[in-house]
């Protein structure tokens, strides 16, 4: 069994508290092992360390724990936190105080701290104007009621340390809330979403006519609470020991009434310590701060300490997945977080998504995982897929899988499904080594799926090769695939009676194909993209594809006319490169977009740059000279990542420095340079040759000269040794 008490500090209504005052809950969580006697003799042993403490410093027990309404113990107060300060963590560790035991009991159990604080902006889901009353963290005392909702559902029901809890009693304090009556505002938020006037045991204060006392948290707020999450969680066999919720007792001694609260006692003096003891100046310091002083008082390296933001909404969603089997949803929330503009985010990367990361490792589900590296492998192929979030995702469902490979767990389809869409993670990254290793995992598993989904891996293939800047080998595979799916559009012609069944397989091949004449600028690259057209759907993510490799083929060539004529088609029949820029800026978002927006950014920024130069004027130029304003002002932010930018941002570059925008044009420069973090050689290469052509249209023959050995030295990593002349020739079509 498990025991949960808590207590609080800080200003949670914002009613004039100093803001460097922190808000939370705090306090432990004692387990038994499933010995509840245990239990029973440390309610005992923390009863009598207190009474030693009180009698150390010459005070009572449990009045010197706690200021008094009168006020006059406060001397008395300050010497008890002062010895608990100092005698707590002994106690926590080794049940004893100044070394002497304090039960012929041995404490078989063990104590667990934990905190929920408060970041400055909280839950933004859970503010605004917009939101009704009963769930607005601002309005009333609903903050500290969401908060201690939030800390059971954590140490209960989603314990990253304890996810076998089947037996809980519950120590909770009742809250009361003291208004001055002038408040009149603020009673009313309480009267009107059906607060109650606290009920005194014995006889009310002597201010009552002057002040309102609420009653804010109680056993039916919690009860009601817990039930909700218990059929939430479907853990309906919780059983609930017992659930006490009591005004902690601070009167004169009653060892009875004493025992009943030992934990609160103990929660109250963890809340006061953690703070008394305090460093730092703002709430991410602070809960740094406090996690290390729990970890000094008990020892542990599992005390559960949170906060109160958004990146923990992130983090619950993401355990929450994974205790449903969606591994590849709680990855990705994971990578999400990492993002997180939250002050937490740190924190939380280095001590809570690792956990997670690790229990999906090590605990995934076998068809729980394989259903998971579907929905990776189909991500794979998405259109506005981020590309450094299939990287970590796979890094993460690799470990899990190889794991279960090994002990010879593992359906091998799904195994496929994992390298399959590893390979695409890094050929769009450019990471030709770990590319290559993803394909022969793939070769390795080929035998456990379908033909189709092998000749869809070997397209990557031929991208592979493109990578490493070997175009001839790239040629002769997309030439062997185009025959083999040809023979498997035929086959399944007759099986169906349909010359054309299924003939996107082929149409994907000839794609692929015209790619690889393009890189080599032989001229059958043009009848292979249209020949591919013509096997897609007008409306489908194939056919905008391949038509976005024809216009780059046709800007390579410098065919204006062809460029323009099909250029209006992929923009919607927009002809003028403003109509066409707003067009797919909309286009490229929603839940089904025409295109993935920043590779039809790519065509068209190429197109102007190269094409149509003279167009860059009014709006337009501004526009392109303040991309990111212009991309948020679209809400298209997320768009702004990994491949191609690196190539955007140097016509972006290019195109500020011909409008004589210097400063610009090097931030743009720059941003090429940074937007792909571990980009391998292939993206090194295009990055340097970029640097090159913008150096030379600058005349900084240095900077050129730097640019092109780095370049070369790029381009040695793949093991494909060129001469410069060669390298540049080579970086052409998709790579310019």
């Amino acid at each position: 069994m498990i025991t949960i008490a808590l207590d609080e500090n800080g200003d949670f209504e914002g009613l004039g508290s100093a803001a460097n005052e922190p808000v939370f809950l705090a306090g432990l969580l004692y387990d038994d092992g499933g010995d509840e006697q245990d239990t029973e003799n440390e309610r005992d042993r923390v009863v009598e360390y207190y009474q030693r403490v009180c009698a150390t410093v010459g005070g009572r027990f449990p009045e010197a724990l706690h200021i008094s309404h009168a006020g006059n113990n406060g001397g008395y107060v300050a010497k008890v936190k002062e010895e608990v300060g100092s005698s707590l963590g002994e106690f926590l560790r080794h049940g004893t105080y100044k070394k002497k035991a304090l039960s012929r009991y041995p404490r078989r159990g063990k104590y667990l701290l934990f905190m929920q604080l408060k970041s400055n902006q909280g839950k933004k889901s859970l503010r605004g104007k917009e939101l009704c009353q009963l769930v607005k963290d601002d309005f009333a005392s609903n903050l500290y009621m969401h908060m201690a909702e939030d800390v059971v559902s954590r140490l209960i029901f989603h314990n990253p340390y304890r996810q076998d809890v089947h037996k809980v009693r519950f120590d909770l304090p009742t809250r009361m809330m003291v208004l001055d009556n002038h408040q009149e505002k603020k009673i009313d938020e309480y009267r009107k979403i059906g607060y109650k006037d606290y009920i005194f045991d014995g006889n009310p204060p002597a201010d009552a006519d002057k002040n309102t006392y609420l009653q804010i948290a109680n056993d039916n707020n919690y009860r009601a609470a817990i039930s909700r999450e218990i059929m939430a969680s479907g853990k309906t066999d919780l059983d609930v020991e017992r659930m006490s919720v009591s005004s902690i007792y601070y009167g004169p001694i009653d060892l009875k009434r004493a025992k009943r609260m030992a934990f609160l006692y103990m929660a109250d003096s963890i809340c006061s310590l953690l703070n008394w003891n305090r460093t730092g100046n703002n709430p991410v310091e602070w809960l740094a701060c406090f996690a290390k002083q729990a970890h000094e008082l008990n020892g542990s390296s599992q005390n559960i300490f949170f906060a109160y933001d958004d990146v923990d909404t992130l983090f619950s969603q993401a355990w929450h997945a994974a205790e449903q089997g969606d591994y590849f949803k709680a990855l990705s929330l994971s990578f999400t977080a990492q993002k997180s503009p939250s002050k937490f985010a740190e924190f939380y990367q280095k001590n809570w998504f690792p956990i997670l990361e690790k229990e999906i490792c090590q605990h995934a589900e076998k068809t729980e995982l394989a259903l998971s590296l579907r929905r990776f492998q189909e991500y794979s192929y998405e259109e506005n897929l981020e590309q450094e979030r299939l990287c970590y995702i796979f890094e993460k469902m690799q470990q899990a899988v190889e794991q279960r490979m090994q002990a010879g767990e593992m359906d091998k389809a799904a195994a496929f499904d994992l390298y399959d869409a590893g390979f695409s993670a890094y050929n769009h990254t450019g990471q030709s080594s770990l590319a290559e290793h993803c394909f022969y995992k793939c070769k390795e598993l080929a035998p456990a799926v379908d033909i189709e989904a092998y000749l869809r891996m070997l397209n990557k293939y031929a991208v592979w090769r493109n990578d490493v800047l070997d175009f001839e080998a790239a040629k002769e595979t997309a030439e062997i695939i185009v025959l083999y799916a040809k023979d498997l559009s035929k086959m399944r012609g007759e099986l169906f009676g349909n010359e054309s069944a299924e003939s996107a397989t082929y149409g994907r091949a000839k794609s692929q194909c015209g790619q690889a004449y393009a890189f080599l600028k032989d001229t059958q690259a043009e009848d292979a993209f249209l020949e591919a057209l013509s096997h897609f759907d007008k409306d489908s993510a194939d056919y905008f594809i391949t038509l976005s490799y024809l216009l780059h083929y046709y800007i390579e060539q410098g065919d204006t006319e062809k460029y323009d004529h099909y250029a209006e088609i992929y923009f919607g029949g927009q002809k003028e490169p403003k109509k066409q820029f707003d067009f797919l800026m909309q286009a490229g978002q929603g839940e089904h977009p025409r295109f993935t927006l920043k590779f039809a950014f790519f065509v068209f920024i190429k197109g102007l740059c190269k094409l149509h130069r003279a167009e860059v004027k009014g709006q337009l130029r501004t526009d392109l000279l303040e991309i990111e304003k212009t991309f948020h002002r679209y809400h298209a932010d997320e768009q702004i990542n990994g491949h191609p930018w690196e190539i955007i941002y140097k016509y972006l570059g290019i195109l500020a420095a011909q409008q004589g925008k210097k400063d610009i044009a090097e931030a743009y420069m720059d941003k090429a340079a940074a937007i792909i973090p571990q980009g391998g050689p292939i993206i090194e290469a295009i990055i340097a040759n970029g640097r090159r052509e913008f150096a030379l249209l600058v005349n900084d023959k240095e900077k050129a000269q730097q640019a092109q050995k780095k370049m070369t030295e790029a381009v040695g990593q793949t093991g494909n040794p060129l001469e410069d002349e060669e390298i540049v020739e080579r970086l052409c079509y998709m790579y310019d």
